[in-house]
């Protein structure tokens, strides 16, 4: 078993990376990596302290970045990565990550209050490296009575609020965050420059009109390494669709769980969806070339 998409308190996750090691050893997974949004502090954590003390299995250097395609933003995983090579070109810079988040914060806030909404004046990011979304979403629901300005979906919902407000163009929480995120092919290239390979994450977490069109507009690109087939948005017929996917195009399949903690609370580490385990056969194909 695998599981090559997991997110630590160096992003939005609600745990160390030492206790991601601890529970990955008790489900006896053979590889993992830590891939943390537009992080690598993860590892920086884990080299202070005797990895094999925690887990015997192997740890493949990772990060998913926030990249945009045909106006649409999604993200990309690079894996086996060499993480100095990496944090030498700036783009993971801490600094840039708060600027930009704190920018998307002010700019709903003022939404809010055009809106007469409540929310917290001095809301802001700091310290753990969370989305201007979640935060956004987390504040307005600490009010009751936001409730009344949200369909139910949205006000109960982080990803809906992501998908129909944040990236919809016809909410006035709208956020135009494609000016700020690089494209899948520099992405691709800074991954390969770096000797690791690149995977479209998670397919079906985008809100798009035609999947297939949307990822065949990716690939034509010639960028990306592979895909993420096994994942906690993608039931075992997407999972099935994208494995032969790859397949047909000579792209590699990827696959993770997409563990958060305590964010995502019904999404289990080593799983892709409830009681499917993530094999270790589709890592065996691109694992000597990282």
């Amino acid at each position: 078993m695998i599981d090559l998409h997991i997110h630590t308190t160096s992003s939005d996750g609600s745990e160390e990376p030492k206790d991601i090691l601890i529970k990955a050893q008790q489900i006896e997974l053979k590889y993992i990596s830590i891939t943390d949004h537009d992080s690598i502090g993860a590892y920086k954590k884990l080299a202070d302290i005797n990895v094999k003390s925690y887990f015997k299995g192997k740890i493949i250097p990772g990060c998913e970045f926030s990249v945009v395609h045909n106006g649409k933003p999604i993200e990309v995983l690079g894996y086996g990565i060499d993480l100095e090579a990496i944090k030498s070109t700036g783009i993971l810079s801490d600094e840039k990550f708060f600027e930009r988040e704190n920018g998307y914060i002010k700019r709903m806030k003022e939404v809010c209050r055009n809106l007469n909404i409540k929310y917290t004046e001095n809301l802001s990011i700091k310290g753990d490296k969370y989305f201007a979304a979640q935060i956004m979403h987390a504040d307005l629901r600490k009010y009751p009575e936001n409730e009344k300005d949200f369909p139910k979906e949205i006000w109960e919902s982080l990803n809906v609020f992501y998908r129909n407000c944040v990236n919809n163009e016809t909410s006035p929480f709208f956020l135009n965050q494609t000016k700020d995120y690089p494209t899948v092919q520099e992405i691709a290239n800074l991954i390969k420059k770096s000797g690791g390979k690149s995977f479209l994450a998670h397919l079906y977490g985008y809100i798009v009109d035609d999947h297939e069109e949307f990822l065949n507009s990716i690939t034509s690109l010639n960028a990306l390494d592979g895909l993420e087939c096994y994942h906690s948005l993608h039931g075992m017929d997407k999972t099935n669709y994208l494995l032969n996917y790859c397949s047909q195009h000579k792209l590699y399949a990827s696959g993770g769980s997409d563990y958060h903690g305590k964010l995502k609370p019904t999404v289990n580490m080593g799983e892709s969806i409830s009681g499917v385990k993530i094999p270790f056969e589709i890592l065996e194909p691109w694992l000597s070339d990282i």
